[in-house]
């Protein structure tokens, strides 16, 4: 009873802070207000799913059912992140295969030793959330590096178009602003690894501790989740680009 009443008050104190989001987003004509009321009742309801499908899995405990959770988030990730690939000039549904393989491989990468070391098992309230985290910073790096791209081209199009026309080939062009792509593309993770321990506590650290965990260990497991973040924040997008180039050429659309 005590822990039913204590989950409706976090309900009700989560909902008072996007209540005046949403207030807010009114009184100042912003615009965004449905799309904040939709996007905290999907979240909620995605957030107590999984939590059932964990449940459940526990119960069965089948290795199998736990990679299928894990390939739908993949699934999920790519389409999300696909949604902000606005290029024209390319098949979508190529692109989204390509997303989805590069997330996974790089995912995989990133698993694998965390496995092999001890630092997650494959027990679902353990490596589901772990893959969670690693997926989503693959599909917001490739998010970022799609809008920066296609920003950048604009700015860009006489030069390359002139780079173009005196035999450039496609990777020599793009290598131009892959590097910028790649710092606009990594910003969140730095700044978030820049200001851990000192402006902010990361919420690995933070439910570790709310847990009991020790300080000092909670710290390292925080650290090595930022890490492998990094990691994928800094491989995905560099291995789709790279990929995408060296398959489907480099097309020049007007912006």
């Amino acid at each position: 009873m005590v822990i039913e009443t204590d989950i409706l008050k976090f309900l009700a104190l989560s909902y008072t802070f996007i209540l005046f989001v949403i207030l807010f987003d009114r009184k100042m004509e912003i615009g965004l207000w449905k799309e904040l009321a939709v996007n905290s009742i999907l979240s909620l309801i995605q957030l107590i799913g999984i939590g059932a499908i964990l449940i459940f899995l526990l119960k069965f405990n089948s290795k199998l059912m736990t990679l299928s959770i894990i390939i739908v988030m993949n699934f999920n990730a790519s389409w999300i992140a696909l949604s902000r690939f606005k290029l024209k000039s390319y098949e979508k549904n190529k692109i989204f295969c390509l997303i989805f393989l590069t997330i996974l491989i790089v995912t995989l990468t990133v698993m694998g030793p965390l496995l092999s070391i001890g630092f997650v098992t494959f027990k679902p309230t353990k490596i589901i959330p772990m893959c969670g985290i690693i997926v989503a910073g693959g599909m917001r790096a490739l998010s970022l590096s799609f809008n920066f791209y296609k920003a950048r081209l604009g700015d860009l199009e006489d030069f390359i178009v002139s780079l173009a026309a005196i035999g450039a080939s496609d990777m020599k062009i793009f290598s131009i602003i892959f590097k910028e792509i790649l710092k606009n593309a990594t910003i969140p993770m730095r700044d978030m690894m820049k200001a851990a321990g000192i402006v902010h506590i990361p919420g690995i650290m933070v439910g570790l501790l709310m847990a009991g965990t020790f300080p000092l260990k909670a710290a390292i497991i925080q650290f090595t989740v930022l890490s492998s973040m990094l990691f994928e924040y800094t491989l995905v997008p560099t291995m789709f680009m790279l990929l995408w180039i060296n398959i489907f050429g480099l097309k020049i659309e007007t912006v």
